[in-house]
């Protein structure tokens, strides 16, 4: 038996001794780096040792060095991110979730708003946010709170008869874009796009609007209907000088046959009277003969 073991121990024990000695080091090579893909940033934070803290770069695509107890990495979305704050946003889990805005208008109705905005952190300030900010997705909460109290700056200046004009919404989003890209400069994040994506009201506005569209578009059709008696009375006057002048031409017309045809009649009749008299004179001058 211990022959057989030691036979196989002398043939075996480099082979073994290799491969066990590769798996330390795979094992080993995992768990010292660590991967930055490409639509990362990698931040690197040392816990131990003569100079602690969050160095002052940011890590790109790649394999860096991890040596675990000694160091902590924070990998950031360096792509551009969307913040849906609606009826039905998405949870991380795939849950649905309300997360619309309630806005208190200029003159006291209750709207709520969906919204979306598009941001992106800053090139090569990941680390800046890890450092003043915090770890991990903090700086996603800092977003939303600036986005829910910049909307209700901005779109509770609105008025009622502002909610439901196209005009009025693009210029509060643009203006509501511009006052979170100001706020957020700071915060190493950049605004790409805010959009307003509906309005809903209580009741008693969502009456109100309602009565105004209609109001609008019975003037609307008023004034269309006054522009179609205008546009008929031209066309009746239209026809009328058509058919007038109409006449004009076939009155002027048979009159022009008539003078054309009397004067044809006219020229024969002396046609004539030149022939006969010819063939008078050439008789008798014949007789003559």
């Amino acid at each position: 038996m211990f022959k057989v073991l030691a036979r196989f121990l002398a043939k075996y024990f480099v082979p073994l001794v290799i491969a066990l000695a590769l798996i330390i080091i795979v094992v080993a090579f995992r768990f010292a780096i660590i991967k930055v893909g490409i639509d990362q940033a990698g931040v690197r934070t040392i816990i131990w040792g003569v100079k602690r803290g969050v160095v002052q770069k940011d890590y790109r695509l790649g394999w860096h060095r991890y040596i675990r107890k000694t160091e902590y990495w924070d990998l950031y979305d360096s792509t551009v991110q969307t913040l849906n704050l609606t009826r039905e946003a998405r949870t991380k889990e795939g849950a649905m979730e309300s997360k619309e805005i309630p806005i208190r208008t200029a003159d006291d109705y209750d709207v709520t708003v969906d919204i979306i905005v598009k941001y992106q952190i800053a090139k090569g300030k990941a680390h800046n946010i890890r450092q003043e900010i915090g770890p991990g997705d903090r700086y996603k909460l800092f977003v939303e709170s600036e986005v829910r109290d910049v909307a209700r700056n901005v779109l509770g200046k609105m008025s009622e008869k502002n909610l439901y004009d196209p005009d009025e919404k693009r210029k509060r989003a643009q203006e509501a874009k511009e006052l979170l890209t100001y706020r957020l400069k700071s915060r190493y994040v950049n605004v790409i796009d805010w959009l307003i994506l509906d309005m809903r009201f209580d009741p008693q506005l969502e009456r109100k609007i309602k009565n105004i569209k209609l109001a609008g578009l019975e003037e609307l059709l008023n004034i269309a209907k006054t522009k179609a008696v205008e546009q008929r009375g031209i066309t009746q006057t239209i026809d009328a000088s058509t058919e007038a002048l109409a006449q004009k031409i076939q009155s002027d017309k048979a009159g022009k046959i008539v003078t054309l045809r009397a004067d044809m009649d006219t020229e024969v009749i002396e046609i004539l009277a030149t022939a006969d008299k010819f063939l008078v004179e050439k008789k008798a001058l014949g007789n003559h003969y």
